[in-house]
């Protein structure tokens, strides 16, 4: 069984998994399982064990939980030092959420304006979820509460500014999600991928977890944009009226990574057209995506039913495509949402292996 009390956490400096697992009993978690495929996959399964305690798996819930708090909280703390520096003027902070209407495909978009300190005091699915308790559909089956398909919070500056900016906004990857990306790594599906011909292409899907999408006017104001991220300095007086530490780690963002997908020879296949930048700030890492208005509007009309289910099996094909050539990555997604996302599934199986609980 993991060892869940030593205080020094094992690390992975080549792998983007820390970045998601700094809680120390989550980490030590996830590289007990990583530790674990290495046997199995050096060893076989036949007569493997895996071995956990109940109290164990609430203990890493929890830290969990912790995690998606803090992160949560640093990407509003980001937000609203970006502000400082895009708009200058005070902004407007909206909970916006895309639901689904039970029984149907049909969807509509719910906006509510809050306040900066309800970004603090609950998760971004707390606050889509605070707006779908006063929601009910009249349906065949009577009143029903809708569905929550996304939800994000905007920040709209109030005012025009320089950076032709319309709105920022802060998302964060799906619980489910984010414990399949913990698979992804263990197992290095981004260089599995790479190295396949049939999904080398389709391998951006395990990039980002907590994200900020910046949506301009027009396309001749992304560079600007980017200039701007790439150059910023926070003074001590503007990080401590956000309730930053005082820093030189928290005074500028760290560029990791640039993908421009801007125009018809860069675009996506789907028409998709962003710049991608990924920066390292306050010891975690954030997808900042630039994209011009006429893009994001589109984007947002092909919120629909089909649209979110082509992209889901776009991304579940990749990982079927893998567990096929190794059913124990396939049996690692189905033990990680057994045991954190629904217990009452059926206890995942793999011939030869046990899991001890």
């Amino acid at each position: 069984m993991v060892n869940l009390q030593s205080n020094t956490p094992m690390t992975y400096p080549d792998s983007t998994l820390w970045l998601v697992t700094q809680e120390p009993l989550l980490n030590e978690f996830v590289c007990y399982l990583k530790d674990k495929q290495e046997s199995l996959r050096r060893d076989g399964h036949e007569g493997q064990e895996l071995v956990f305690s109940r109290a164990q798996i609430h203990e890493v819930r929890q830290a969990f939980d912790r995690m998606i708090c803090r992160g949560e909280e640093k990407l509003h703390r980001l937000c609203g030092l970006l502000s400082e520096v895009f708009f200058q003027t005070p902004v407007a902070l909206k909970s916006v959420v895309i639901a689904e209407l039970p029984g149907s495909s049909q969807r509509f978009k719910l906006t509510q304006d809050i306040e900066a300190s309800d970004v603090y005091a609950r998760t971004d699915l707390d606050l889509g979820n605070w707006l779908m308790e006063k929601i009910r559909y009249q349906g065949p089956l009577g009143w029903e509460r809708p569905r929550l398909i996304a939800n994000f919070v905007e920040y709209q500056p109030r005012e025009r500014n320089a950076f032709g900016i319309n709105k920022m906004i802060s998302r964060i990857k799906a619980e489910e999600e984010i414990w399949a990306k913990v698979v992804d790594e263990i197992f290095g599906l981004d260089q599995i991928v790479r190295r396949d011909k049939e999904l080398r292409e389709l391998s951006y899907f395990i990039k980002d977890v907590f994200g900020i999408k910046i949506v301009v006017d027009h396309q001749q104001e992304v560079e600007a944009v980017l200039g701007a991220l790439r150059n910023v300095q926070w003074s001590s007086q503007i990080l401590a009226a956000h309730g930053v530490e005082d820093s030189p780690e928290h005074a500028s963002l760290t560029l990791v990574e640039l993908k421009n997908h801007l125009g018809e020879n860069e675009q996506k296949q789907s028409g998709w057209q962003a710049v991608k930048a990924v920066f390292s700030w306050w010891d975690k890492t954030f997808e900042i995506q630039v994209q011009t208005l006429d893009v994001f509007l589109r984007e947002q009309e092909r919120l629909t039913h089909e649209s979110h289910a082509a992209f889901k099996e776009n991304r579940e094909r990749i990982r079927q495509h893998v567990a096929d050539q190794i059913p124990l990555f396939g049996f690692y997604l189905k033990l990680l949402r057994w045991l954190f996302i629904d217990p009452s599934e059926p206890t995942p199986q793999l011939e030869g292996l046990r899991i001890v609980l």
